[in-house]
């Protein structure tokens, strides 16, 4: 008599080997997948339970979180982008909505590494999650959580650094926002 090695049960249901070890691969890697998606960066958008926020005040908040970031590291900062320049968004609710990006440098020549340790140790205080990645040319520092702004970045690179703020995303159109600013340009 032979035995069928392929099959780990014989009777009442047959369950081959191979069955088996297909359902543990595919275990395994949903739990690898699912530890990584946890590693996710959370930004913010404006909330059903927040107060209606308005353009006005999510390009102040976001002005202000880049003006004490820079003021926090000194010399002249010029912007480069924005914050004039509005963006799609979605909010909370999924309808379309806007915000703002405000960057701006600096050729300070300045101490990477305690600039960006100095960054996150500020932005944390102010209660943000913060994510630091070191790169060649010197620390990434990122800020989210805020009640305030959806995300601040800080690029610390001597001679060339930058910090960067995105606003809470807020009800209006982008698209017509824009327009609106051409117009009044004209």
């Amino acid at each position: 008599m032979t035995r069928d090695l392929g099959f780990v049960v014989s009777w009442p249901c047959r369950i081959r080997v191979l069955d088996v070890a297909s359902l543990v691969v595919v275990l395994a890697l949903a739990g690898l997948s699912t530890g990584c998606a946890s590693r996710v960066v959370e930004t913010r958008t404006a909330s059903a339970t927040d107060p209606t926020l308005d353009a006005v005040t999510a390009k102040q908040q976001m002005v202000d979180a880049v003006d004490d970031a820079t003021g926090l590291l000194g010399g002249e900062w010029t912007a480069r982008t924005g914050p004039d320049a509005p963006e799609r968004c979605t909010l909370p609710d999924g309808e379309r909505g806007a915000h703002w990006r405000y960057l701006t440098g600096s050729t300070i020549e300045g101490r990477p590494e305690e600039d960006g340790t100095a960054m996150a140790n500020h932005w944390r205080s102010q209660g943000m999650s913060v994510t630091v990645r070191d790169t060649s040319t010197g620390p990434v520092v990122f800020g989210g959580g805020s009640r305030k702004i959806a995300s601040i970045s800080f690029y610390a690179v001597s001679g060339n650094s930058t910090v960067q703020a995105v606003s809470l995303c807020f009800p209006g159109d982008a698209d017509r926002m824009a327009e609106d600013d051409v117009d009044e340009v004209d």
